[in-house]
């Protein structure tokens, strides 16, 4: 194993703090190694699921570009995969609900797995959620109290799984002979090519590519039949990967053969292609303070908008304060009138936002800034985005 980025200290990004507990948070090495052997980019210390996820403040349903995406997944899936009446759905890291909710509820049996509190507003939604970690039991004990199931889907959660084999092989366990398991995930070619460096925090234990998968999936009875990259996932840019059992009827189409050539050839396993992402994120990280604080010394005022958790990443790796940026547009209540995690930034939401007379956001939710330009009171009041990625710039110009 060789680390090729270290983000430093910082406290899990999805931990929003009330203001009273600022001194009280925890700090861990956010550090992503290589095991050349196989392919796979991981953290160098995983902190415990249960400090991450028990009090879990994201709720995707407050995405309305997240819901637009998901829809289409399940409208994919449904043309091409369509289960039989009765058929069944489950959906892991089902968070509030977001993508069951997109299935036709009196045609199949929905179920959610979902350790966190957000699974709460899935059930009350009327959605059958366990609250649990998913695994190679919970891959049995669901088989046996539900049948076997037609479509699993699992979208930004994989990389989220410290124990992949035993994950991976409840899939197995739960899948029907011809069923199918799709899972959405952030792409590693794209976080070191485009640089999106902060898709790296302790909730994403590993960072996933095509080669080191296929050798998993095939270890536990599985293969991968079909991958699209989708432009919009919840991270970013990210890979769609269709799975099914060894057996099963689905053909292997040429974007496998195609994705792994890729892979090799641009040296999936080789630490050589990632040596220079460091410096180029601590070049990124310098733009950017040139960027907020000339604005500040101009006399603007200086927010964020969006408070997903790579934005905490960003935030905590460019090391800014208050007098940086006054404050973090959010309509997430689970975040809104906390602090951010390390940075002890001011989540508001958007209404409050905008009273507050800042003239410049970096915008913190970059994956979505086509919609967000068009559709933000924030843009439309003549607010600018600081937008990070591919390379820093003030939008609209």
């Amino acid at each position: 194993m060789k680390s090729y980025l270290d983000l430093g200290l910082q406290p899990p990004s999805n931990s929003f703090i009330l203001p009273e507990d600022a001194n009280n948070e925890q700090y861990f090495p956010l550090v992503v190694n290589l095991c050349s052997g196989c392919g796979l980019s991981q953290l160098s210390e995983v902190v415990a699921a249960t400090d991450i996820f028990s009090d879990y403040a994201y709720l995707s349903s407050t995405s309305k570009a997240l819901v637009r995406h998901y829809q289409g997944m399940v409208d994919e899936l449904l043309e091409g995969h369509a289960p039989p009446s009765g058929g069944l759905v489950v959906d892991i890291g089902c968070n509030d609900g977001i993508t069951l909710s997109r299935y036709p509820a009196d045609k199949f049996k929905l179920i959610g797995i979902e350790p966190s509190s957000s699974g709460e507003y899935a059930v009350k939604a009327g959605f059958t959620v366990k609250k649990r970690f998913f695994d190679a039991e919970a891959g049995r004990e669901l088989r046996s109290e539900y049948g076997g199931a037609s479509i699993i889907t699992a979208t930004n959660v994989f990389a989220h799984v410290d124990d992949i084999r035993s994950f991976t092989q409840g899939i197995a366990n739960l899948l029907e002979s011809n069923g199918i398991f799709v899972i959405e995930f952030p792409y590693l070619r794209e976080m070191v090519d485009r640089l999106y460096f902060d898709t790296v925090y302790h909730e994403h234990l590993s960072y996933l590519a095509l080669t080191p998968l296929t050798r998993l999936f095939s270890d536990h009875g599985l293969r991968p039949f079909t991958v699209k990259q989708v432009d919009i996932g919840a991270s970013g840019p990210a890979l769609r990967l269709y799975v099914c059992l060894q057996g099963a009827p689905h053909s292997t189409d040429n974007s496998i053969a195609e994705m792994l050539a890729a892979e090799q050839h641009w040296g999936v396993n080789r630490i050589e292609t990632y040596s220079d992402f460091s410096g180029r994120v601590a070049s990124l990280k310098n733009t950017l303070l040139c960027i907020i604080r000339g604005l500040n010394d101009s006399g603007r005022r200086v927010g964020a908008y969006g408070a997903p958790a790579k934005g905490n990443t960003m935030l905590n790796y460019l090391g800014v304060t208050q007098d940086d940026i006054v404050a973090v547009a959010e309509n997430n209540s689970l975040k809104t009138g906390k602090l951010t995690p390390g940075t002890h930034l001011p989540v508001v939401p958007d209404e409050e936002f905008l009273r507050l007379e800042i003239s410049h956001a970096l915008l913190l939710t970059w994956n979505y800034a086509d919609f967000f330009l068009a559709n933000s009171e924030f843009v439309k009041s003549g607010g600018k985005f600081i937008v990070p990625f591919p390379s820093p710039a003030i939008l609209p110009g």
